[in-house]
Protein backbone atom coordinates (compact mmCIF):
# COMPACT_ATOMS: atom_id res chain seq x y z
CA UNK A 1 0.00 0.00 0.00
CA UNK A 2 1.11 3.55 -0.70
CA UNK A 3 1.60 5.95 2.17
CA UNK A 4 -0.10 9.37 2.24
CA UNK A 5 3.25 10.96 1.57
CA UNK A 6 3.81 8.75 -1.51
CA UNK A 7 0.33 9.56 -2.88
CA UNK A 8 0.85 13.28 -2.22
CA UNK A 9 4.17 13.05 -4.05
CA UNK A 10 2.43 11.31 -6.97
CA UNK A 11 -0.24 14.03 -7.23
CA UNK A 12 2.44 16.68 -7.13
CA UNK A 13 4.33 14.95 -9.95
CA UNK A 14 1.08 14.78 -11.93
CA UNK A 15 0.65 18.54 -11.65
CA UNK A 16 4.12 19.03 -13.09
CA UNK A 17 4.00 16.32 -15.76
CA UNK A 18 0.46 16.40 -16.99
CA UNK A 19 -2.68 15.07 -15.36
CA UNK A 20 -4.07 11.69 -14.25
CA UNK A 21 -2.23 9.66 -16.91
CA UNK A 22 1.02 10.90 -15.45
CA UNK A 23 -0.04 9.52 -12.05
CA UNK A 24 -0.65 6.09 -13.54
CA UNK A 25 2.70 6.18 -15.34
CA UNK A 26 4.47 7.26 -12.20
CA UNK A 27 2.85 4.48 -10.13
CA UNK A 28 3.73 1.92 -12.80
CA UNK A 29 7.39 2.97 -12.81
CA UNK A 30 7.48 2.86 -9.02
CA UNK A 31 5.94 -0.66 -9.02
CA UNK A 32 8.45 -1.95 -11.54
CA UNK A 33 11.31 -0.51 -9.50
CA UNK A 34 9.94 -2.13 -6.35
CA UNK A 35 9.64 -5.53 -8.09
CA UNK A 36 13.25 -5.28 -9.28
CA UNK A 37 14.34 -4.44 -5.73
CA UNK A 38 12.43 -7.41 -4.30
CA UNK A 39 13.94 -9.61 -6.99
CA UNK A 40 17.42 -8.62 -5.88
CA UNK A 41 16.51 -9.47 -2.27
CA UNK A 42 15.21 -12.91 -3.31
CA UNK A 43 18.35 -13.65 -5.31
CA UNK A 44 20.57 -12.61 -2.40
CA UNK A 45 18.54 -14.70 0.04
CA UNK A 46 18.82 -17.77 -2.19
CA UNK A 47 22.54 -17.21 -2.57
CA UNK A 48 23.02 -17.01 1.19
CA UNK A 49 20.92 -20.13 1.74
CA UNK A 50 22.88 -22.13 -0.83
CA UNK A 51 26.17 -20.93 0.63
CA UNK A 52 25.12 -21.94 4.12
CA UNK A 53 24.16 -25.42 2.90
CA UNK A 54 27.33 -25.94 0.89
CA UNK A 55 29.19 -27.57 3.77
CA UNK A 56 26.29 -29.68 5.06
CA UNK A 57 26.65 -33.48 4.64
CA UNK A 58 24.10 -35.21 2.42
CA UNK A 59 21.91 -37.74 4.22
CA UNK A 60 21.62 -40.84 2.02
CA UNK A 61 18.93 -43.51 1.95
CA UNK A 62 21.50 -46.04 3.15
CA UNK A 63 21.17 -47.02 6.83
CA UNK A 64 23.32 -48.77 9.41
CA UNK A 65 21.89 -50.21 12.63
CA UNK A 66 23.50 -48.56 15.67
CA UNK A 67 23.37 -50.40 19.00
CA UNK A 68 20.91 -48.75 21.37
CA UNK A 69 19.66 -46.36 18.70
CA UNK A 70 18.37 -48.35 15.72
CA UNK A 71 18.69 -47.58 11.99
CA UNK A 72 20.69 -44.41 11.29
CA UNK A 73 21.08 -42.80 7.89
CA UNK A 74 24.59 -42.67 6.44
CA UNK A 75 26.05 -39.21 5.83
CA UNK A 76 27.96 -38.50 2.65
CA UNK A 77 30.30 -35.55 2.18
CA UNK A 78 32.70 -34.63 -0.62
CA UNK A 79 35.80 -32.90 0.71
CA UNK A 80 38.97 -31.37 -0.73
CA UNK A 81 42.41 -32.61 0.29
CA UNK A 82 44.46 -29.82 1.88
CA UNK A 83 47.63 -31.80 2.59
CA UNK A 84 48.78 -35.38 3.17
CA UNK A 85 51.24 -36.91 5.64
CA UNK A 86 51.75 -40.45 4.26
CA UNK A 87 54.10 -41.61 7.03
CA UNK A 88 51.61 -40.60 9.73
CA UNK A 89 48.61 -41.63 7.59
CA UNK A 90 47.04 -38.24 8.29
CA UNK A 91 45.01 -36.38 5.68
CA UNK A 92 43.77 -32.85 6.29
CA UNK A 93 40.51 -32.16 4.48
CA UNK A 94 38.34 -29.12 3.90
CA UNK A 95 34.64 -28.69 3.27
CA UNK A 96 33.45 -25.13 2.92
CA UNK A 97 35.05 -23.14 5.73
CA UNK A 98 35.69 -26.20 7.91
CA UNK A 99 39.05 -27.99 7.99
CA UNK A 100 39.93 -31.09 10.00
CA UNK A 101 42.28 -34.09 10.06
CA UNK A 102 41.36 -37.66 9.19
CA UNK A 103 43.46 -40.62 10.29
CA UNK A 104 43.21 -43.02 7.34
CA UNK A 105 43.36 -46.73 8.35
CA UNK A 106 45.73 -49.06 6.47
CA UNK A 107 42.83 -50.98 4.97
CA UNK A 108 42.40 -48.09 2.53
CA UNK A 109 45.91 -48.65 1.14
CA UNK A 110 48.88 -46.28 1.02
CA UNK A 111 48.38 -42.57 0.55
CA UNK A 112 50.83 -42.14 -2.33
CA UNK A 113 48.03 -41.60 -4.83
CA UNK A 114 46.31 -38.87 -2.81
CA UNK A 115 47.57 -35.32 -3.17
CA UNK A 116 46.61 -31.81 -2.13
CA UNK A 117 43.82 -30.57 -4.38
CA UNK A 118 42.25 -34.02 -4.85
CA UNK A 119 38.63 -34.57 -3.96
CA UNK A 120 37.41 -37.54 -1.92
CA UNK A 121 34.09 -38.90 -0.77
CA UNK A 122 33.53 -39.79 2.88
CA UNK A 123 30.60 -41.91 3.98
CA UNK A 124 30.12 -42.21 7.73
CA UNK A 125 27.71 -43.02 10.52
CA UNK A 126 28.19 -42.30 14.22
CA UNK A 127 27.43 -44.63 17.09
CA UNK A 128 25.94 -43.53 20.40
CA UNK A 129 28.15 -41.50 22.72
CA UNK A 130 30.33 -43.72 24.92
CA UNK A 131 31.74 -40.96 27.12
CA UNK A 132 31.48 -37.22 27.70
CA UNK A 133 33.43 -34.82 29.86
CA UNK A 134 34.28 -31.14 30.02
CA UNK A 135 37.37 -30.36 27.93
CA UNK A 136 40.42 -28.67 29.39
CA UNK A 137 40.49 -24.89 29.38
CA UNK A 138 41.58 -23.42 26.05
CA UNK A 139 40.82 -26.61 24.10
CA UNK A 140 39.99 -26.22 20.41
CA UNK A 141 37.79 -28.40 18.16
CA UNK A 142 39.69 -31.54 17.10
CA UNK A 143 39.32 -35.24 16.29
CA UNK A 144 41.59 -37.94 17.76
CA UNK A 145 41.17 -41.46 16.40
CA UNK A 146 42.11 -44.35 18.65
CA UNK A 147 41.99 -48.13 18.34
CA UNK A 148 39.45 -49.97 16.28
CA UNK A 149 36.21 -50.50 18.19
CA UNK A 150 35.78 -54.15 19.21
CA UNK A 151 32.28 -54.05 20.67
CA UNK A 152 29.38 -54.87 18.31
CA UNK A 153 28.27 -51.25 18.04
CA UNK A 154 27.06 -51.49 14.42
CA UNK A 155 25.18 -54.02 12.34
CA UNK A 156 24.99 -54.48 8.54
CA UNK A 157 28.10 -52.31 8.02
CA UNK A 158 28.97 -52.33 4.29
CA UNK A 159 32.06 -54.21 3.11
CA UNK A 160 35.40 -52.35 3.37
CA UNK A 161 34.02 -49.93 5.93
CA UNK A 162 36.14 -49.37 9.04
CA UNK A 163 34.91 -48.93 12.62
CA UNK A 164 37.10 -46.75 14.84
CA UNK A 165 36.75 -45.14 18.25
CA UNK A 166 37.35 -41.42 18.37
CA UNK A 167 37.35 -38.54 20.81
CA UNK A 168 35.89 -35.34 19.49
CA UNK A 169 36.54 -31.97 21.10
CA UNK A 170 33.67 -29.64 20.29
CA UNK A 171 31.62 -26.70 21.49
CA UNK A 172 28.57 -27.87 23.41
CA UNK A 173 25.25 -26.43 22.22
CA UNK A 174 22.50 -28.34 24.04
CA UNK A 175 21.26 -31.70 25.22
CA UNK A 176 17.63 -32.70 24.67
CA UNK A 177 16.61 -35.29 27.30
CA UNK A 178 13.41 -36.08 25.38
CA UNK A 179 15.15 -37.17 22.19
CA UNK A 180 18.41 -38.11 23.97
CA UNK A 181 20.36 -36.12 21.40
CA UNK A 182 23.31 -33.81 22.08
CA UNK A 183 24.04 -30.94 19.69
CA UNK A 184 27.57 -29.64 19.24
CA UNK A 185 29.83 -27.71 16.87
CA UNK A 186 32.96 -29.64 15.99
CA UNK A 187 35.73 -29.40 13.39
CA UNK A 188 33.26 -30.32 10.62
CA UNK A 189 30.59 -27.85 11.79
CA UNK A 190 27.27 -28.35 13.63
CA UNK A 191 26.36 -31.97 14.36
CA UNK A 192 24.12 -34.10 16.59
CA UNK A 193 24.60 -37.54 18.11
CA UNK A 194 22.48 -39.83 20.27
CA UNK A 195 23.22 -40.49 23.96
CA UNK A 196 21.90 -43.78 25.35
CA UNK A 197 23.76 -44.13 28.67
CA UNK A 198 21.83 -42.43 31.53
CA UNK A 199 25.11 -41.57 33.32
CA UNK A 200 26.40 -39.71 30.27
CA UNK A 201 23.07 -37.94 29.91
CA UNK A 202 23.44 -36.74 33.49
CA UNK A 203 26.94 -35.42 32.75
CA UNK A 204 25.69 -33.51 29.71
CA UNK A 205 22.94 -31.83 31.73
CA UNK A 206 25.64 -30.10 33.79
CA UNK A 207 27.15 -28.41 30.75
CA UNK A 208 26.26 -24.95 29.54
CA UNK A 209 26.03 -23.77 25.98
CA UNK A 210 29.46 -22.70 24.81
CA UNK A 211 31.39 -25.10 27.03
CA UNK A 212 34.05 -27.19 25.31
CA UNK A 213 33.33 -30.89 25.66
CA UNK A 214 35.09 -34.14 24.78
CA UNK A 215 32.75 -36.72 23.28
CA UNK A 216 33.89 -40.30 22.75
CA UNK A 217 32.00 -42.56 20.36
CA UNK A 218 32.54 -45.08 17.59
CA UNK A 219 32.32 -44.20 13.93
CA UNK A 220 31.91 -46.44 10.90
CA UNK A 221 33.22 -44.83 7.74
CA UNK A 222 34.47 -45.33 4.19
CA UNK A 223 36.75 -43.13 2.09
CA UNK A 224 37.28 -43.17 -1.66
CA UNK A 225 38.93 -40.83 -4.14
CA UNK A 226 36.63 -39.20 -6.71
Amino acid sequence: MWSRRALWSSRLDAQWFGGPFAIESYLLVRSIAMLKYLGVIVVLALGIALASCASTPVVTNQTVIVAGVGPVEVEQMNVDIVDVEPSERIVRVRQGRNTWQVAVPEVFGNLQNIHAGDRVEIRRVEGAVLGARRARKGAEPSIIYSEAATDPLFQNVPEKWVVRSLTLTARFEKFDPTTRVVSYVGPAGPRTVSVVDPAIQSDLRRLRRGDMVELTFAEAFFIQKL
